[in-house]
């Protein structure tokens, strides 16, 4: 049976075939009450890709973004272990994917596949290890970041702190005095310099101080954090779990800097990683150590990269976006709310697969990717997709094709839906 191939260019498929892609779902012919699943849907994981998976609340795009990560996942050995893949669990439910989906076996029977448990690694916050294990949660190993990774504007947007205010001038102030003379250091080592500023008030001081005491509760810095290369590891599916950091304050901008952190390093890594294969590829050896290409997978990804105003991943992120296909580095990004995504992420994405969505923003968002290429309104296609769960559109830049399929049930047990009251 003819498969359809998404991402993947005319002369690939040529040359690879099927290779190096995943089964996603499977293609729908006719539309609403008569529409029937034809042909089988797969995705290109041989080359970097800029991924949204979007849907209103409810829609399947976390679950969507679990079959992405699973059929990663599935690769033969060969493949996968020139790759490396993270997710950024904002919400803590994407450890069941050790977990056989065993309630939708029939489901999985029908399309001929069965349950399965994948072996991924969670890592969780250094500072969070006591918390999870009192509360029987588990984990495989922790990650943490030396304090001295982050730049004076990281440690601004974290802090929310203006660099031309009073606060934000002490902070340049420690930061570049601690980076230029000091081999390493804690965040008591940075608090101790404010100690010892003479010129600043103490209010101005006694803030930033404050800050810093906050941050060691983060959990997220140590002065003896592993380096990229424990995190990213070839043939490996790592889910890093953020949803713990910060929730007493707001959250966002310590799991902003996580990903901003995680980014930066990895795309730093993977440049000259890039250098080194092309190195070989002139039959020249090296032994030096490189990271794999990378694929990140970011859930509510619009608190990242948001449409207005900046966060510690939002440079690191538009890095990738602009640069990636290079190195070898992919996003997906996942959200409800795409007209609150950045608007460089939405036009730049090469693949969409998108749940319904209702909202005239989020249409209009989604319309303006398109619109060289569609026939119709994009309600027309909405509306020709049966109203069933996993239904989706998806648009293939690399095609300039719209198709309109049904995403293939979990193999892994999905921990992301609503809890019912009713027992």
């Amino acid at each position: 049976m003819y498969e359809i191939v998404i991402g993947r260019n005319k002369e690939d498929l040529e040359k690879y075939g099927y290779k190096a892609t995943g089964v996603i779902g499977k293609h729908y012919v006719g539309s609403k009450k008569d529409a029937h699943l034809a042909n089988p849907v797969r995705m290109d994981f041989a080359r970097p890709h800029l991924i949204g998976i979007f849907g209103k609340r409810g829609g399947g795009k976390s679950y969507t973004l679990g079959v992405v990560a699973e059929e990663i996942a599935e690769l033969p050995d060969e493949i996968k272990n020139n790759i490396s893949t993270l997710i950024i669990d904002t919400m803590g439910i994407y450890w069941s994917m050790k977990i056989p989906n065993d309630q939708d076996r029939k489901l999985l029977v029908e399309q001929n596949l069965n349950p399965k448990g994948y072996s991924i690694k969670i890592l969780i916050p250094k500072g969070f290890e006591q918390y999870y294990i009192d509360n029987d949660v588990d984990f495989d190993g922790t990650f943490s970041f030396k304090p001295k990774s982050l730049g004076v504007g990281e440690w601004a947007l974290s802090f929310n702190i203006n660099l031309d205010s009073e606060m934000g001038i002490l902070l340049q102030k420690i930061i570049n005095y601690a980076q230029e003379n000091m081999e390493d250091y804690d965040i008591d080592d940075l608090i101790n310099l404010i100690d010892e500023d003479k010129e600043e008030t103490r209010t101005t001081k006694e803030s930033l101080k404050n800050r810093f005491i906050l941050s060691k509760k983060w959990g997220i810095f140590d002065k003896n954090a592993p380096t990229i290369y424990d995190i990213v590891i070839p043939g490996q599916l790592a889910i890093i779990d953020v949803s713990q950091l910060g929730l007493e304050t707001g959250g966002w901008s310590v799991r902003s800097l996580v990903v901003g952190l995680l980014a930066r390093k990895i795309l730093i890594e993977r440049m000259k990683a890039r250098r080194l294969e092309e190195f070989e590829s002139m039959d020249r050896s090296t032994k030096k150590k490189k990271i794999p290409i990378t694929w990140m997978l970011i859930d509510e990804a619009h608190q990242f990269l948001p449409a207005v105003g900046e966060t510690a991943a939002t440079g690191p992120l538009l890095q990738w976006i602009k640069i990636g296909r290079e190195p070898g580095v992919s996003l997906v990004l996942a959200t409800q709310m795409p007209y609150k995504l950045h608007q460089e992420a939405i036009s730049q994405c090469d693949l969409v697969i998108s749940h319904r969505l209702t909202a005239k923003k989020d249409m209009d968002a989604l319309a303006a990717i398109m619109q060289t290429y569609y026939r119709y309104d994009l309600s027309y296609y909405y509306d020709a997709l049966p109203r069933v769960k996993g239904a989706a559109l998806i648009l293939d830049d690399n095609a300039e094709r719209i198709y309109e399929i049904r995403i293939r049930p979990r193999k892994s047990w999905h921990a992301g839906g609503s809890p019912v009251a009713i027992k």
